[in-house]
């Protein structure tokens, strides 16, 4: 991801806990062994669900069950906000148009 979404997402997350003390519960270890984690903010909010509200984030159903994500992602799509502002977004890693990467919804 590149231009102003990147620079979005950063500093929509700069501006949720750069300064603050957050709480990072482990859920799991992808196939790579990287830590898999909810991030909770002070005021009990989760970051991941915030990301994925404001369209700042991909909910990959194929690694995540919690249909709650896609509700949120599917809500961001419908009102156009985050990623979902451009007309056909890419996937991270998919290297141009976002269909290359499979769809979302499965």
């Amino acid at each position: 991801m590149g231009g102003p979404r990147r620079s979005g997402f950063k500093q929509f997350t700069s501006e949720m806990v750069f300064g603050k003390t957050v709480t990072v519960h482990v859920t799991d270890r992808d196939g790579y062994g990287r830590t898999v984690a909810d991030v909770i903010l002070p005021d009990s909010r989760v970051l991941n669900r915030e990301l994925g509200a404001a369209g700042l984030a991909w909910w990959y159903r194929q690694y995540s069950k919690d249909e709650s994500l896609g509700k949120l992602e599917a809500e961001a799509r419908a009102t156009r906000r985050g990623l979902w502002a451009d007309r056909d977004p890419s996937r991270p890693g998919a290297g141009g148009s976002g269909r290359r990467g499979g769809s979302a919804e499965g």
